[in-house]
């Protein structure tokens, strides 16, 4: 039986939409849902909609651990 070689882990940032992308780097700038809504012209719904999906798609339990995550990642522009 030959085992298949795993390729490089893949990061969990690399799920994340373009729009998702934006959204977790204002969170990690500090930004609240209604700076990001006005940075990205986008309504509030929509910024809550994408900070759920990177909260989801990056494993963390809230915007802190997903500002960390940005930070540690080198996403912070």
């Amino acid at each position: 039986m030959m085992t298949r070689m795993r390729s490089p882990e893949k990061q969990l940032h690399e799920d994340l939409t373009q729009r998702e992308l934006e959204v977790l780097i204002c969170i990690g700038n500090g930004l609240t849902n209604a700076e990001i809504s006005e940075k990205l012209f986008i309504g509030i719904k929509t910024v809550k909609t994408h900070v759920s999906h990177v909260l989801h798609k990056l494993e963390v339990q809230d915007r802190t651990q997903a500002a960390v995550y940005a930070h540690q990642k080198g996403l912070m522009k």
